[in-house]
Order: structure tokens, then sequence, then C-alpha cells
């Protein structure tokens, strides 16, 4: 059994985590403040750690660099939590080693396929080495005008260890495959501001070299598949899809 240790001062939310959690399988520590956190870790090394960044006693970015000094929580996954918006977060916390930050509110299902992810991933692929350093240079553009599912597909490919971008709709999708050069791109066919074949196209057309497009859709219109096969598709994607699918195409067309 897979043992979550939960560090978050909000007793009702450690003990809404814990309850779902345990309903999946997992086994649960919670410490409601750093020290407590810092303690339990190295007793019990758990094989994944929920850090809410807002903490008594230390603050969950300061708690996350003492965790990287002690070699046997170095290669433990960490889900960063936190309920600001502040700009940078997410770049900080993955220069941490965290494999992911989670704005709070979010959806516990979200959370618990992210879990799944990273345990999948990282560990069950990778026992002696932590993915996110292997993958680190990998990039990925996410294209997509739903707040949520955008946040969601970020946060499973930062599970996965890859750096991501998101862009809202379809200008804005074009300048950042420019401005970034992705390694891969995960495109919504119905955006504003350009629909994702020609954002597709535009992608292709500006940028040196061509990069992998897996295009996402709620769509069951058939030449919809058409069409992205004759753009050169790496995936077809039609909502709601399988993640651990999704991400197997991900792998694959990143080599």
């Amino acid at each position: 059994m897979r043992t979550i240790l939960i560090i978050e001062d909000d007793e009702n939310t450690a003990l809404g985590l814990c309850v779902r959690l345990k309903a999946q399988g997992y086994s649960t520590l919670v410490a409601g403040d750093g020290v407590t956190g810092l303690k339990l870790a190295l007793q019990h090394n758990p094989d994944l750690i929920l850090l809410d960044i807002s903490l008594p006693a230390g603050d969950g970015f300061r708690l996350a660099a003492q965790f990287n000094q002690q070699p046997e929580l170095r290669e433990t996954p960490i889900i960063i939590t936190t309920a600001s918006h502040e700009p940078g977060l997410r770049d900080r916390a993955l220069n941490l080693g965290a494999v992911g930050l989670l704005r709070k509110p979010y959806e516990p299902e979200q959370l618990l396929s992210v879990i799944e992810d990273v345990f999948g991933w990282w560990r069950d692929v990778h026992p002696a080495s932590p993915l996110p350093a292997r993958m680190a240079a990998k990039k990925i553009l996410i294209v997509e005008d739903d707040h949520r599912v955008a946040a969601g597909l970020a946060l499973r490919m930062e599970a996965a260890g890859f750096e991501t971008t998101v862009a809202l709709d379809g200008l804005a999708g074009v300048r950042s495959a420019v401005h970034t050069r992705p390694d891969l791109v995960l495109l919504d066919i119905s955006l504003p501001a350009g629909d994702g074949f020609t954002v597709a196209e535009r992608i292709q057309r500006h940028i040196a070299s061509p990069v992998p497009i897996i295009f996402l859709t709620a769509s069951q219109r058939p030449e919809f598949r058409l069409r992205a096969q004759e753009l050169g598709a790496a995936g077809f994607f039609q909502k709601p899809y399988e993640a651990r699918e999704l991400m197997a195409a991900v792998h694959q067309a990143l080599g």
C-alpha cells in the first residue's frame, strides 16, 4: 500500500483528502505544520507528499527545500497546493523539484488522477531516478480555451516531468509556439481566435522544424479526424479520453 503524507494546516481540507485517498486504497499521514511534516517524512519515508505552501512553522517552499537536503526524501515526489494566484509559483515549485502545483479550489478527481499518473509514470517506470530531472528539457504547449481543462492538462504533464506553457486561444497559441519552441503541442480544435486546424497550420508555418501536434476535441465529427490526419497529427483524442492513453501518446510522439 502506498503512503501519502498530507501537509496541510486546514483541518477540514486535510480530513477530506484523507477520506478520498483512503477510499482509493492509499495509506495517509497528516501534518498540520512544517516541523511535524518533516518529522513524519523522515520517520515514514512516504511514497508521495501533498504540500500546502502556506504553513505555520515554515512555508511549503522552505520545507520542500529541506526535503531535497535529505537523501532518503530527495526522490520522493511532491505535489504543491496553494490558494495563491501569484505569478511564478509554478516555476518556483518545479525548480524545487516538485512534480506539479495545484491551485485551490481543485477537483478531487483531478488530484487523484494526477497522483495515479505520478505513481504510474515515475516510480514504476523509473524507480531509481526522478523523472523530472530526466525530462526537464521537454516542453509542451497546451492550447485550450477551457481554464479547468488547461490547468488539468498542465498538471498532468508536469507530474510526468515536462515543462508546460498554456495558451487560451488560437492567437496566443501561435505566439507561444513561436516564442517557446515547444517539443509537442496539445491542441484543442474548438478555439476562440482561430480553430485548431488553422492554428496547427500557422504553428508549422512559423517555426523552423515541424513540431508533433496531438489534437483534442469534444466533437464526434469524422471529418475532424481525417483533417487531423491530413495535417500529420501525432495523435487525435475525442473528449472524454483516458488520461493514460493521452500520456502514452505524448511519450510516443516525443520518442
